[in-house]
């Protein structure tokens, strides 16, 4: 009996550890962008990326708290996701705190039906000009084709991943920063679920039937993040 029992017991050990292990595989498969989305925010996340991707299929999560930042850089990351969900990789994108701007196309490229945030997250989008980071109008005038390009390669993404008439995010966009609220943002198509009491999420005095495209309430102290690559904002780390 003393045997059996110690036997027992080695087996429950061996498979508590086991689940120890699973559990701390999961944890090490997230993934953080905070902050300022430019190239050593993209190398440390396309390289972590890449890491996991090769130890295995498992799903992965991003986590995104970002006021935007470079468009090239953004777009790295976003199709480097792109690549892995094409390959079969589950890659899941949380908004938690906020996802404008270039932050915003970057949570277009998860898994289908994986794009979440928590509930009193923010997303905005705005006319793609104003993320090139260019300074002046001598300088965008310079680059106008490049311009053109990535307007509509951003463009598209929205209109694609929303579901939403490419004319309208033009229309929505256009010289505006479009702020939604998590529950806005899922009605709009830009996330796919709420994490949490979504009911918390939105002040129940909003008409849901017109909350779409309504402007953020006053006393949110939103950042202008329209003029530079590195735009001022409140504190996202």
């Amino acid at each position: 009996m003393g045997e059996i029992n110690d036997r027992l017991l080695n087996e429950l050990i061996e498979a508590v550890k086991e689940i120890v292990r699973k559990e701390q595989a999961d944890q090490l498969r997230d993934i953080y962008i905070v902050g300022d989305i430019e190239k050593d925010t993209a190398r440390s996340a396309i390289e972590r990326l890449r890491e996991l991707a090769n130890e295995g299929d498992s799903p992965i999560t991003v986590y995104i708290n970002s006021a935007g930042g470079n468009v090239t850089d953004g777009l790295a990351i976003h199709d480097s996701i792109r690549y892995l969900v094409s390959k079969g990789v589950q890659i899941t994108i949380v908004v938690q705190g906020m996802a404008y701007s270039m932050g915003s196309v970057v949570l277009q490229a998860a898994s289908p039906g994986r794009r979440l945030a928590f509930p009193h997250s923010w997303i905005m989008i705005h006319e793609p000009a104003k993320w090139a980071g260019w300074q002046s109008t001598t300088a965008a005038a310079q680059h106008l084709d490049r311009l053109k390009q990535m307007q509509s390669q951003i463009y598209r993404i929205l209109a694609e991943r929303s579901g939403k008439p490419l004319r309208q995010i033009i229309r929505d966009t256009k010289r505006t920063d479009f702020y939604l609220d998590a529950v806005r943002a899922r009605d709009y198509g830009l996330i796919d679920e709420v994490l949490g009491p979504a009911e918390f999420a939105t002040p129940e005095h909003v008409d849901r039937t017109s909350a779409v495209g309504a402007e953020p309430p006053e006393t949110v102290d939103a950042p202008d993040i329209a003029a530079s690559e590195h735009p001022s904002r409140t504190s996202a780390d």
